[in-house]
């Protein structure tokens, strides 16, 4: 499948898409009806971080658990997302190894989750973009077949190319100057395009140098395709991550987000230098709206940086506007009052 579009083309087809991620459009819906809201659910566990790094395996299964069939309404709730014959990768962020990156223990309470409903060891990839990031928070390889596959798609091997040149975003409105030899064109990862059948979109709670916070949103159009350097200008790095994210590839194969907010980071991100700018909320989000989470996340954030007399993000010359742009495309809902949040605290 080849996938082409310059910006002007993608912004009109973009423009006409229903309101919130994984919604199929469906001609019985009445258009004129008032939209449900999207829902986010937040599970806080008071024990669920004892220091830093230090993560109690246990609570965060049980805030998974409590999460997901809280956002289903179901105790059979991944039946909603995931079958049994599914190749589901877990796309998680390790840029901001060594001290910040999408913890073990909430990747393994997942990878369980599945295996319980008949998802085979085999089928279960953990992947990100760079290899060496994942190699710097202390994932082990596995490309063998057996087991759970642990990989990215930036391998450490030169002669290994992951890169799927067939699907991709072409873009010309970025800087030239940054490009490598594709040009205009970000080809996909291929994990995304043919290793996995759905994705679980696995971000973190931190804030972002240039694009203000990186949630869930910017963990995708950054960690699915290559060649995105180029979009590292303030002009630019909104517009990709809406338009990205509001790609039907997207919208189609990634049917569930969960922010970690177990530990997070509210100043100096993507990559902390300093535990300083560290934190622990013990939280998790769960919901199929990433703009809707990400608008949360983006309330957390801001609100931690008050705490801390720190200007909000805004006032920081980081524009902060991928969220907005996401929801005028179509991807969600960034109106915090059409966002239901279910909020649930554990001890």
């Amino acid at each position: 499948m080849k996938v082409k579009m310059n910006r002007r083309e993608f912004i009109k087809k973009s423009s006409s898409a229903v309101v919130g991620a994984g919604i199929a459009l469906n001609s019985s819906i009445n258009i004129d009806a008032e939209p449900a809201k999207s829902r986010v659910v937040e599970v806080m566990h008071s024990g669920a971080v004892k220091n830093k790094r230090i993560v109690d395996a246990q609570a965060v299964k049980e805030m998974i658990r409590i999460g997901i069939e809280t956002l289903t309404d179901s105790k059979n709730p991944w039946k909603q997302f995931i079958k049994p014959e599914d190749r589901v990768g877990l796309k998680i962020n390790t840029l901001g190894r060594p001290m910040l990156y999408t913890h073990h223990e909430l990747i393994k309470a997942v990878a369980e989750e599945l295996l319980d409903i008949g998802v085979k060891e085999k089928n279960i990839i953990i992947w990100d973009r760079f290899e060496g990031h994942m190699k710097n928070s202390n994932f082990t390889f596995n490309n063998t077949g057996i087991g759970i596959q642990c990989y990215g798609t930036n391998s450490r091997e030169k002669r290994v190319k992951r890169s799927d040149m067939n699907v991709f975003y072409e873009s010309s409105f970025d800087d030239p100057g940054k490009r490598d030899n594709n040009g205009t064109i970000s080809p996909f990862s291929k994990i995304f395009t043919q290793d996995c059948d759905k994705i679980i979109n696995m971000a973190i709670l931190k804030d972002h140098m240039l694009s203000g916070v990186t949630l869930c949103l910017k963990n995708l159009a950054y960690g699915v395709c290559n060649n995105n350097y180029r979009f590292h200008g303030k002009e630019h790095i909104g517009p990709f991550i809406s338009e990205f994210c509001a790609m039907p590839q997207i919208k189609e194969k990634v049917v569930l987000h969960i922010i970690d907010g177990l530990e997070a980071c509210f100043d100096k991100g993507p990559v902390p230098s300093s535990p300083n700018v560290l934190y622990a909320p013990k939280t998790l989000w769960l919901g199929t709206d990433p703009v809707a989470l990400d608008a949360v996340g983006f309330q957390v954030i801001d609100a931690k940086r008050k705490d801390e007399s720190l200007p909000p993000l805004s006032q920081t010359g980081r524009p902060v506007d991928h969220i907005k742009l996401a929801a005028q495309k179509g991807v969600g809902t960034d109106d915090l009052s059409k966002i239901k949040i279910d909020r649930i605290k554990l001890s």
